[in-house]
Parts: structure tokens; sequence; C-alpha cells
């Protein structure tokens, strides 16, 4: 089989989902009025309900493999900001570009009557085709692992405002509103988000922080919001329990920070050690050569 007979396919194939994926797709009557109802949806609704906001022009397919994306991509999706049916669409065009590079690549080789065995061009197609699925997952981890570090260092620094604001003798609320409001960055409007979302539904502030730290799995953010909420319902005193929160909180990112720094010094022995060991070959090959050549 002539490996030109692909490139139709491909080149269809690949046409469609790049034509499916840059068409707007308008947003349902009932999606609209749950995103007035509420600020945010947890991962577990997200998962379960079945494609309100897609469409009926989206891709069949692209929805069946939204819905089997996993717990684990759907909450780094939702760190994102990202809809679960853009990012299958998403990993379906990678894959079918990947693959339409290599059936070009072919294709050349063909014409040009070079052409590479059947077996080998078979083998780089479904690489391409696998490698393009699983790229845009190892990109989504890293950036929804980066942006889970950044919001981290800005919940602490909101503890620390929220605890000089109780130190001032300001209460609970006015604390947690004023210490909102003095950052900027995702990581702050996430928690001004929260802040609006439990006193729109006359909810525990803390209990929307409990559910934002789930749904962007954050478990910090849930631990400081159960231990705080549990010591206000036991008549503690708040302010000790956000400092101690807070500290602890440091202190987990100061060791994990010693950890990168210590694995990055210990990957930077490795060129160092492949010098030496280079330096030491160019310095013993004229001698190795002359014994080769007497002998």
């Amino acid at each position: 089989m002539s490996p030109i007979v692909l490139v139709g396919p491909a080149a269809g194939a690949g046409l469609f989902l790049l034509i499916r994926g840059l068409t707007p797709v308008p947003v349902s009557l009932e999606l609209s009025l749950r995103r007035l109802q509420r600020t945010g949806t947890s991962v577990e609704e997200t998962r379960t309900q079945s494609s309100l906001g897609d469409s009926r022009r989206a891709s069949r397919l692209s929805v069946q493999l939204s819905r089997r994306l996993g717990s684990r991509v759907e909450g780094d999706l939702a760190v994102m900001g990202r809809s679960a049916d853009a990012f299958a669409i998403e990993k379906l065009t990678t894959a079918t570009s990947l693959a339409g590079v290599v059936v070009a690549l072919t294709t050349v080789l063909a014409l040009s009557n070079a052409a590479m065995p059947i077996g080998l061009t078979l083998v780089l197609l479904v690489a391409a085709l696998a490698g393009g699925f699983v790229t845009p997952d190892l990109t989504l981890r890293t950036h929804a692992a980066r942006r889970r570090d950044a919001f981290r260092h800005a919940l602490s620094s909101y503890l620390d405002l929220v605890n000089v604001l109780l130190a001032g003798g300001a209460g609970i609320e006015t604390s947690l509103e004023a210490g909102a409001q003095a950052g900027d960055g995702w990581a702050f409007e996430q928690l001004r988000n929260s802040l609006v979302r439990a006193r729109s539904l006359r909810q525990s502030p803390w209990a929307c922080f409990t559910e934002l730290g789930e749904r962007i799995g954050v478990q910090e953010l849930s631990e400081i919001a159960a231990s705080v909420q549990l010591a206000g319902e036991q008549g503690a005193r708040v302010k000790l329990s956000l400092a101690a929160k807070a500290s602890a909180l440091r202190a987990h990112q100061m060791a994990r920070i010693e950890a990168d720094a210590q694995a990055a010094t210990e990957r930077m022995g490795v060129p160092t050690v492949l010098m030496f060991i280079g330096f030491i070959v160019l310095l013993g090959y004229p001698a190795m050569q002359q014994i080769v050549t007497a002998l």
C-alpha cells in the first residue's frame, strides 16, 4: 500500500477537527442560568453534567472523550479555567496534526524515490498519534502545578493579611473581605469570588473556601478552612488558628523549595561528571593510540 493513500483521509480528518474546534459554540440558556446562580462548579458536578454548554455542533467523539478524562485532569482544567470539551478537541487536533506531519514526510520521501518501509511508517504514525494525544495532558499538568504553587504562596500572604487585620481589631468578615481586596492575580480573584458566593448564598466563608480547595485541588486551603471553622464552632480564637496554619503553610513551602533546590543541585552534578570523564578520555586518547599502534 502506497503511503500517498493515507494523505487524503488524514488531511480531511485534520481539517474537519480544526474547523470544529475553531467554530464558536452558542451557550445554552440553561447553562447561562446556572452560571448566574453560582460563581463556581465543583469537580464532581463538572464530571456528572452531560455537556450542557456543548452543543449539537460539537463532535461526538470529543464529547465522549471529555467524559473520560478523569477527576485529576478535570481538577487541572478547573485550575486553568478551561472546559473539558475544548481540551478534548485540543488532544484530537494535536494527535491528528502530528500524524499529518508523519504522512507528509512519508509522501515527500515516496515522491523522491526514497520511500520508507510500510512497517516503519505505521510505527511512526502510531507514535505520532500517541504522542499528540498525551502531550496536552503533560502540558496541562505542568501549568496546573505551577498555578497551584502560586496559589499556595498567595494563600500564605492572604492569611498574614487577615491576621494583621484581626490584630488591629477588625471582625472576621471584614478581615476576610479586606485581605482579599488587598491583592491581585488569579489566586486573590478566586478568594474574592468565594467570598461573594458565601455572601450571596448566606453560607460561611470557610465552607466556600473548602469547596474552592476541593475544586482546584489545593488541599491546604480545605484543611485551613475546616480547622478554622471547627475552631469558630468550638468558641476558640480564630486568630490563633489562622496564625498557626499560616506558619505551617510557610514551613511546608520552605521545605518544598529546599527539596527542589537540592534536587536541582544533584542534577547539576551529572554534567560535571560527564565533563570530567570527557576530559580524562581526551587526555588518555593519544597515549592509548600510541600503545595500540606499537602493538
